[in-house]
């Protein structure tokens, strides 16, 4: 079955949550980071391969439709469906089923989520499986996992379901067989369908953001404009590797690797995220870890450049810890502590389990290594893997075009 090619944004609704900030403009178009938000989500879409955009429109459609027109300055493909504003969210999916596409992705026009369709694909593919919810966990939330892996959804809250959906839906146009010109409210038509046991969920580690209220719009703002930092690898990437140990177990066998850190744009912010197993299998001591981290820190420092913390797994290599790479409990956790969105920056490795822990980050990734990628990787790895310089990226995110 072919992977999904297209985006379906429902933007229709009157966003009476956000009062007057929504009286000349939808709430889709409410401005964060110097772009409407409606523009993050095709953005990210176009990352991530989906070219071809369904804005399921309604109050104020002009105002989008003028800005977006057929998507060629954004380089995608938009279509629009319209429905006046009174009506809810089951008939603008009901009108809009002709245009539809045999797979999928329904987003909401104000939440966010860092995106990573691969994954969704695989879940997809899973037999008889039609819907796949992006769940978060929240104490009073509308879905919950049976213990097959089957989703059962709610329209109305409740302490029972841990869970709460999101949008960033993957669909196969089948489950909506049975989606009637009498479903106007979509929420209710998927409790109904979620009984037949057709849906699965992918459950997202990190958070999301909203623009739904004024409260959660502030904090999306200043989330979006928290743009500088890049994530990096240590050993390999900031300094070269020991030649004579398998760990650099002191500052004396430190080498900063010079010639990489010149390509770091003055002023940007970096994270290292690293393994460091020697302390697990005591090769190293934890002082003589945290010198050596220092070093890296005071040359970066006189270079203009600003490691401003290290998210260290010191599990052992065989420890399937979440903490350690290519796990992504530690991408996560520097996303939390320093509120940056982990689809809008990148991470830098030299070694394929960098790459994995990005991909099971849904965060980007340079590669420095030697070792050659395999077709199957190439494929995996398509969206997530970028090409061009740190420089020019790092632009890019500072212009919101990343």
């Amino acid at each position: 079955m072919p992977n999904i090619k297209q985006g379906v944004i429902l933007c229709g609704g009157l966003g009476t949550r956000l009062g007057s900030l929504t009286l000349d403009k939808p709430k889709a178009m409410i401005e964060v980071a110097g772009k409407p938000f409606l523009e993050h989500l095709i953005l990210q879409l176009k990352k991530n391969g989906i070219s071809k955009i369904l804005l399921l429109v309604g109050y104020k459609n002009n105002i989008i439709q003028n800005y977006f027109a057929d998507g060629k300055k954004f380089d995608v493909k938009i279509k629009y469906s319209y429905l006046p504003e009174n009506f809810d969210t089951g008939s603008r999916i009901y009108k809009a089923k002709r245009f539809l596409h045999s797979k999928f992705l329904l987003l909401y026009c104000d939440n966010y989520s860092s995106l990573n369709v691969k994954k969704l694909d695989i879940a997809l593919n899973e037999p008889k499986k039609k819907i796949i919810f992006s769940l978060v966990r929240k104490k009073n939330g509308n879905c919950k996992i049976s213990q097959n892996g089957n989703i059962f959804y709610k329209k109305k809250r409740n302490t029972k379901y841990p869970f709460v959906e999101i949008g960033y839906m993957a669909i196969k146009k089948e489950a909506l067989d049975k989606l009637t010109i009498e479903d106007f409210n979509f929420s209710s038509f998927l409790e109904k369908i979620s009984k037949k046991k057709i849906s699965l969920g992918y459950i997202e580690l990190n958070s999301y953001l909203s623009i739904g209220d004024r409260k959660r719009l502030l904090n999306t703002k200043k989330t979006f404009l928290n743009n500088k930092y890049i994530l990096v690898d240590r050993d390999g990437v900031l300094n070269f590797k020991s030649r004579n140990h398998r760990y650099i177990i002191n500052k004396k066998n430190l080498k900063i690797n010079i010639k990489f850190c010149k390509k770091f744009p003055e002023k940007s912010k970096l994270i290292c995220i690293t393994n460091q197993a020697g302390i697990a299998t005591k090769d190293i001591k934890m002082k003589d870890l945290m010198q050596i981290n220092y070093e890296i820190i005071k040359y970066l420092k006189k270079k203009k450049i600003k490691l401003t913390r290290f998210y260290i797994s010191t599990d052992h290599f065989n420890s399937k810890s979440i903490k350690r790479k290519p796990n992504p409990g530690l991408f996560f956790k520097s996303a939390k502590d320093n509120n940056f969105i982990l689809d809008k920056t990148f991470y830098i490795g030299d070694d394929k389990r960098d790459i994995e822990a990005a991909y099971n980050a849904n965060t980007h990734a340079i590669y420095i290594g030697k070792e050659k990628f395999t077709a199957r990787e190439k494929k995996k790895y398509e969206f997530i893997l970028l090409k061009n310089s740190i420089k020019k990226l790092y632009n890019e995110k500072q212009e919101f075009k990343f």
